[in-house]
């Protein structure tokens, strides 16, 4: 591969012919703009995802302080929050140069298909429940589906954001992103400290799409001046992604006790921890380079089915039949000792087998065009 790159740099002005269909994929992946780094942390952090539903639905976050698990959850709690910040800023950096309407269309015929699928199989719903079918087209406004809906909203006036940052040059584009970060994660948790339960309606703890926009903007910054250069190092990252966690976790147990502040206040998505946590690892992945084809190939099967995971296990997880009720109650029972160690394994095992499964929806997507279907029906709405 690195033969390959020399080889493209030194001539890509004159001829690329000389490149076989395979070798200039590899070279285009890599010189226009794809990050396969930026690809695995996509995959890590649909894994924490599952890492928090599996303790939020377990009720291991309810378990009091003085159980010896308790540390165990909220250490896994600190090190798993921040994918949410994760996914917002990398929608910044892919999608500031490049906003496709088709996404969302397509996104949209997923969601139709697994709460279809889902209603049956689960539910033994009827297909021509006509309840069923209008809660299954039109997901917006579900609460449990916040993600979706905060995407969703965002997604609607990217045009004009992506415009908008567009046109700002470096410096004013900076202050920007220090006036976001003081007002909205600095001085929110300031407030917080001095009064419990606080929020500023506008970004609704993170809970919103107002927060993703942020998140978005920031990381149009990022794609736009740093991603691909040396910014940090890896070493550097790493120190600040276990320093914030560290902090998040440790101040839970401790200066809580001493001093009586919100015992969780830094395990919010606007704190400046995971906030940290989710920007240190977003330099930290993509610094790395990747040139094994075989690696690239998994990376890029997981890819388009990353999203779905999230649709498929949160389906499950609340549908409550025996055999997860069963799983709840062995998550519960685990010994502290071990309980870090195999939540993050299950989180794994359900991470594949969700996406096998989204594989077959993938293939039939597929195979009745449902992506050039979102591209035509793109085309129509913004032409009327």
């Amino acid at each position: 591969m690195e033969k390959i790159i020399e080889k493209t740099k030194l001539i890509s002005e004159i001829d690329s012919s000389f490149l076989g269909k395979k070798e200039k994929k590899q070279v285009n992946n890599q010189f226009l703009g794809r990050n396969y780094g930026i690809d695995i942390l996509k995959i890590i952090s649909m894994i924490n995802i599952i890492n928090l539903h599996i303790n939020k639905k377990s009720g291991l976050l309810k378990i009091n302080p003085d159980n010896p698990k308790y540390k165990q959850v909220y250490r896994l709690q600190a090190f798993s929050l921040w994918p949410v910040n994760v996914f917002g800023l990398v929608s910044g950096i892919i999608s500031f140069r490049k906003y496709k309407f088709s996404n969302l269309i397509y996104i949209w015929f997923e969601y139709f298909f697994y709460s279809i699928f889902f209603s049956i199989y689960l539910y033994n719903k009827s297909l021509l429940d006509l309840r069923n079918l209008i809660l299954s087209f039109f997901p917006i406004g579900i609460k449990r589906l916040w993600y979706f809906n905060a995407y969703f909203f965002m997604y609607l006036y990217l045009p004009f954001i992506t415009n908008s940052i567009n046109s700002l040059n470096k410096d004013l584009y900076t202050k920007l992103i220090f006036c976001f970060f003081a007002l909205y994660s600095v001085y929110h948790i300031i407030m917080d400290f001095n009064i419990r339960n606080t929020d500023f309606d506008f970004i609704n703890k993170g809970y919103s799409s107002n927060w993703l926009t942020i998140l978005y903007i920031v990381g149009g910054y990022i794609g736009r001046f740093y991603l691909n250069k040396p910014f940090l190092s890896n070493i550097t990252c790493l120190l600040f992604f276990l320093f914030s966690s560290l902090v998040s976790s440790e101040y839970i147990f401790y200066s809580y006790k001493k001093f009586k502040f919100p015992d969780k206040i830094f395990l919010q998505y606007f704190s400046p921890t995971i906030v940290i946590q989710a920007l240190s690892l977003i330099f930290f992945f993509s610094n790395i380079k990747l040139c094994k084809s075989w690696l690239i190939k998994i990376i890029l099967f997981f890819n388009p089915l990353n999203f779905n995971v999230t649709l498929i296990h949160m389906r499950i997880f609340s549908s409550r039949t025996p055999y997860i009720v069963k799983f709840f109650k062995y998550i519960k029972s685990l010994e502290p000792n071990y309980l870090f160690f195999k939540i993050y394994l299950l989180s794994v095992i359900i991470y594949l087998v969700c996406a096998l499964v989204d594989y077959f929806r993938y293939l039939l997507f597929k195979m009745f065009h449902i992506r050039s279907l979102s591209i035509y029906m793109e085309n129509k709405i913004i032409k009327n």
